[in-house]
This record gives C-alpha cells, structure tokens and sequence, in this order.
C-alpha cells in the first residue's frame, strides 16, 4: 500500500506548532507497523528547511521530477528533492524560490496562491513521487486541502483508484481566499456551490476539500464531536454535521519526550526513579534565579500564545499565585497582546512569575520536564501534545475539558487522583474562576500529599503516549478505503 502525506509542515524540518509534529512522526509510525506499508512526506522546501537541513549536515537528493503548474497567466516550475533517513520515512520537498524562501512560513499576502501552486504540483506527479500511484493521499488542513478536491475532479485521470484522507488539526484556519482565484485552483466551477469550494461568494478551501475527500478525520475523539457545534466549528458546524469525522486521538514522539535519555535535561529519571526529576526542577529554578522552596509548585506554560489557547487567563491569575503559593514559567510567542502581559507579569511579579518570549526546543524539554505542573486552559484544542508531553515527563497537566485535553487527561476527583487513578486536574469552565479552581486543587495537592502526588505523576508516566495505536487506527481507515 502505497500512502503519500501532503502538509504545509513537518518536524524537524519546517513547523510552526502540533501539526508539523504530528506530521513528523506519523509516517514513521505507519511505516513500522506493517511491512505492506510504502509511505512517505511531501512539505515545501521552506527557507527555515534548508536552514535546518544545513545545521544537520544533510544534503537533499534531486529526485528528477519537476512539476509545471499553470498560476493564472504564467508557469511556475516546482522540483522535488528526496531526503532518504535510513529506517525513517523519506521526506520529499518541493521547491519554489518565489513561493517558499522566505523568512516566515505563513503569513502572506499570496498564502493562498502559494499553497494552491503546492497541491497542484503534488498532485500532478504524485505517481512519481512514489514510483506508483499512490493508493492513499493523505492530505492535512487547508493549506493541503485542495489536494482532495483536484483527485475527485480534474486529476482523477491522474489517480483514478486512488483514496483521500483530509485530517483536520485545528478548523480555526481554512484558507478562505477570493473567488478569482478559481480558474488557477485547476477545479472545474461545478465545485464552486455552497456543498463544497464556495463560502459566500469566496473558495473556502478547507471546506472544499472536506466535501471532496474520500474520508475526513481529526486529531482526537471529543473533538470530531464538538466540530458539530459552535463555536467550536468555526462557523462550519452545519455543514460538518452532514459528514462522517473519524476522531483519532494523536501521538507523541515517545523517543524525543523520554526523561531517561533526553539530551536538553541535567538529569534523568523514569516513573520509577523519580527522585532525579528533582535535579532538573532545580535547573530550571536556577535559570530563573529563584531559590529552592520544596513546598512551593514551580507551574509552566509552553504555548502558542493565542486566544484559543486561554492563556490571558494564566495572565490575569499572575497577581494571585503568590497566596496560594506557587511560581510560574512561560515560554511562547504569539500575539503581542499576549506577550506584553506576560513580560508585565514578570516585571511586577518577580518572585514568582518569569517569561521568556521565544521558541526555543531545548528550554521547551528543560521547562516542561522541569516543572511540576503544566497549565493547558485553552478554549478549545483539537487534540494538544504539550499535556502529553508533560505526563510523559511526569510533570501533572492541569486542562480546560476540551478536545483533546478531555481524552487524554482523567481526573476522578482528589482522593482517587491520590491513589494514582488518574493523570492530572481537569476544569470545566474556561474563566478565571475555574482556572483558579484547578491550580489551588493542584498546589494543595503538592503541598499536603507529595506520595498521591507521586502517584498522579507515575500514572501518567506509565500511560502509553505513543504513536503505536493511532497508526493502526490509521492503518484500519486506509485499509478499509482501499477495499
């Protein structure tokens, strides 16, 4: 069986959050759990790629296959490169000066056009790319999302028995974009009707390529569910309620988030030795300056920063956690609003708040494993990675009930979190109040029962965070689309 994912991002290599993660590790998954499986990635070959691809020492393969796609009056030329990564699965890129090497990866004005002239060419030689037609394409969010709707219309002779998968990480973000650029999408008008490319009078692309694909998924189970009403649908609930979305709950990279071998950490540890976490708590505490007070929680926010992800709600309960008592870390970039209340944070709140407005991977794994508890309030998350991450490290997650964060953190109450039948604390209500709620119920914890805390962090150390499942649930839907 032959799979190809086509994404906008893919870890290590170009990514802005959970999606190129995501994208990064489930080939790799999928080629190791079944010899039948021949997969392989396709992203654009960014700036911040080659950047990367260069630190590493890697060269990339000319492949040989070049695509000629019609945008509008002219002709772009794409040409795929091949890195081969021994066992892992090769990645391919696609590379186009003018659309791709640039500082950012998103963010322009010609987004749309970009990622247009993206699928178009990974469509038209898909059969190359793979030394066969591919049986799957397995396409992700609205950047990819075109991919569908060109095998259904005008590549199907192209890819005439190949399936589409269409994986939704976060519906926020759809690639709305006028409606003159229909005739250099390469679909025919017919698809240009409110059941599929059309969003009032506009291409919504994302919605498009739901109603074209063979298939639609998303990245956990509670949040296929919540995509049927708003605002969790972003204005698209309607139409989802008429599709069949297959809620598969993501993995991590379970090599990358390992405690006993990470690379960023002073110490390692495991869920039966973690008297060592304490070492690397005192680390990060010395990056902070800040003295060591056992009793005191050290909290953290690794994150976007986004109004999705409720972190104004960590900003304005910055004032209060010196009476419960407990520290906080922050580490994240995003919206300047979001920023500038954190760094004021800091400056008022010396004691016990710090922030470093960065992306930084090694204080990301220094932070979270660091940390005793890792504060996840969004409004709403498709499935989330960082609360896996932190029970990966045994540092308890504390959530807003929501997508992702609802499947992968069990709460049962106080008492049988003590006894470790659960992973972490879980609010109901994304205010302040409930916010508040939680961490006091977390920092109470700490302070007055560090052996059920103990056994909240072995619970979630010892839950099975890896790709392992989601790739055969992954495998089943392929398999049964293929049939």
């Amino acid at each position: 069986m032959r799979i190809l994912h086509v994404s906008s991002e893919c870890a290590p290599w170009a990514k802005s959050g959970g999606l190129g993660d995501v994208v990064g590790a489930l080939p790799d998954a999928l080629a190791r759990s079944s010899n039948e499986v021949e997969v392989a990635t396709v992203m654009p070959l960014y700036r911040k790629a080659r950047q990367t691809l260069a630190k590493r020492g890697l060269e990339l393969d000319d492949t040989g296959v070049v695509a000629d796609v019609n945008i509008g009056p002219g002709v772009a030329r794409v040409r795929f490169l091949r890195l081969d990564r021994g066992e892992r699965s090769p990645v391919l890129f696609a590379a186009n000066d003018a659309a791709f090497d640039r500082d950012g990866l998103y963010g322009y004005d010609d987004d749309a056009l970009r990622f247009i002239l993206f699928c178009k060419a990974v469509v038209g030689v898909a059969p190359q790319l793979l030394g066969g037609r591919p049986d799957i394409i397995h396409a992700h969010d609205w950047h990819a999302a075109l991919v569908p709707g060109l095998v259904a219309s005008s590549g199907r002779h192209l890819l005439p028995t190949t399936r589409t998968i269409l994986t939704l990480h976060n519906i926020a973000y759809q690639g709305v974009c006028s409606k003159d650029l229909m005739p250099i999408t390469g679909l025919p008008w017919e698809l240009f009707h409110m059941d599929a490319f059309e969003w009032f009078d506009n291409i919504n692309l994302l919605k498009g390529g739901i109603a074209t694909s063979t298939a639609v998924t998303t990245v956990s189970p509670t949040y296929a569910r919540e995509l049927e009403h708003e605002p969790f649908g972003a204005n698209l609930s309607g139409f989802l309620r008429g599709q069949a979305i297959f809620g598969i709950l993501n993995g991590i990279d379970t090599d990358e988030w390992d405690p006993s071998a990470d690379v960023h950490l002073d110490a390692h540890y495991d869920a039966e030795h973690l008297d060592a976490k304490r070492e690397v708590r005192r680390a990060l505490l010395e990056l902070c300056e800040w003295p060591e007070e056992p009793e005191i929680p050290l909290l953290g926010v690794v994150s976007r920063m986004t109004g999705q992800k409720g972190l104004d709600l960590v900003a304005e309960l910055a004032s209060e956690l010196y009476r419960m008592p407990a520290r906080l870390v922050v580490l994240g970039t995003g919206e300047p609003g979001l920023e500038d209340a954190f760094r004021l944070a800091a400056r008022h709140y010396g004691w016990h708040v710090r922030t470093q407005i960065d992306f930084n991977v090694a204080l990301s794994h220094k932070l979270i494993a660091g940390c005793d508890a890792l504060l996840v309030p969004s409004r709403f998350e498709p499935c989330g990675l960082t609360q896996m991450y932190a029970m990966r490290c045994g540092t308890v997650p504390i959530v807003h009930k929501t997508g992702g964060l609802a499947d992968t953190v069990h709460d049962p109450g106080d008492e049988a979190l003590a006894r470790g039948e659960g992973t972490g604390f879980v609010f109901e209500h994304p205010t302040k109040i409930g916010l508040r709620w939680a961490i006091e119920r977390a920092a109470r914890m700490y302070r007055e029962r560090p052996q059920g805390w103990r056994a909240i962090q072995r619970a979630g150390m010892q839950r099975d965070w890896s790709w392992t499942r989601s790739a055969a649930d992954y495998l089943g839907l392929y398999r049964a689309l293929c049939r």
